[in-house]
């Protein structure tokens, strides 16, 4: 072979090999300097009482603010995803297990503690009703979503209301639908075994009483169960403060009555030793046994739920 072609085939080759090299070299400083994006979360648009927000699919790790909100969660058994709840104040006894410490404590209803919330670093944040006031602050900060309903409706619809924004935003809509059709057919079933008469529902706390009407936060007795009121009640989601002389004269066939010191862990005079007295014991309730002491902390504190609004009807009926 002649010097000279030789020289030129291995000056060729030398090219080709440096070509190659510069082209995998700046194959390497492309990627370097552009990497790869993380794939994006996929997300859900969830609908609720203050907006919607944006929420990312299957949320693992979720912050509660609402006691019924919280119930619900447990109800769809996803209370593992549960990463904080409010333990500044009365934590119910149905949800007793939240009260471990391996659940962050973030504060109280009324007074979320955004830093403790921060440090769980939550796909998801649930509030409502009592918290309803500090989502500007959360969502500011976290995909929230509020839960609220009105009390102008059936007690069912706002269960329903509050439980189909938490299945969407948790992606558990069919067992949320599910546990829904249970609840209707408790309420149809405990119509059913709700005396014919007339009602009264009574609040004692710090040895007052106060009277709630039907839109009232306890008006599940009569717009779900059919109970017809006593009286006139001013539409006043407090209740209004009424006499032993009232509640004797209008004399109802039966007393539904919520202790809220009780609820809320206070101490003082018990709703049985608040209503034991002479007018209070003349009426036709008193009287026939009538009086159901509601379960305060499921009907004041907790107040919706899937697994809590069941537990709730069911209750307005014991010892009837």
């Amino acid at each position: 072979m002649p010097v000279r072609a030789s020289v030129s085939r291995r000056f060729t080759a030398l090219l080709t090999v440096g070509a190659l090299s510069l082209a995998m070299s700046g194959c390497g400083q492309e990627n370097e300097a552009s990497p790869a994006a993380a794939p994006t979360a996929e997300k859900v648009s969830v609908t609720h009482a203050q907006g919607t927000t944006e929420v990312v699919k299957d949320p693992q790790k979720i912050v509660v603010l609402e006691f019924g909100a919280l119930d619900t969660l447990n109800s769809l058994g996803m209370a593992d995803r549960v990463v904080g709840v409010p333990k500044t104040g009365v934590v119910p006894e149905s949800l007793s297990q939240f009260k471990d410490d391996k659940y962050t404590n973030v504060g109280s209803m009324f007074e979320p503690d955004l830093e403790a919330i921060k440090k769980t670093n939550p796909d998801l944040v649930i509030l409502g009703f009592r918290s309803a006031k500090k989502y500007p602050d959360l969502a500011a900060h976290f995909p929230t979503v509020d839960v609220t309903f009105a009390d102008g409706g059936t007690f069912y619809e706002g269960v329903e209301e509050a439980s189909t924004i938490i299945g969407k935003a948790v992606g558990k809509e069919a067992e949320v639908e599910a546990k829904l059709g249970e609840l209707k057919k408790t309420i149809e079933d405990t119509k059913t075994k709700m005396p014919d008469g007339t009602g009264m529902i009574l609040m004692t706390s710090a040895g007052k009483v106060t009277q709630h009407g039907e839109k009232s936060r306890f008006g599940a007795i009569f717009r779900d169960l059919g109970v017809k009121s006593s009286g006139q009640v001013a539409d006043n989601p407090h209740g209004d403060p009424i006499s032993f002389e009232a509640i004797q004269k209008a004399d109802p066939d039966m007393l539904f009555v919520v202790d809220r010191d009780a609820a809320i862990g206070k101490s003082g005079k018990a709703a049985k030793e608040v209503l034991n007295n002479e007018l209070v014991a003349s009426t036709k309730a008193w009287k026939n046994n009538k009086v159901v002491y509601l379960d305060g902390q499921r009907w004041y504190v907790i107040m919706h739920g899937l697994d809590n609004a069941k537990a709730m009807i069911e209750g307005a009926v014991e010892g009837l």
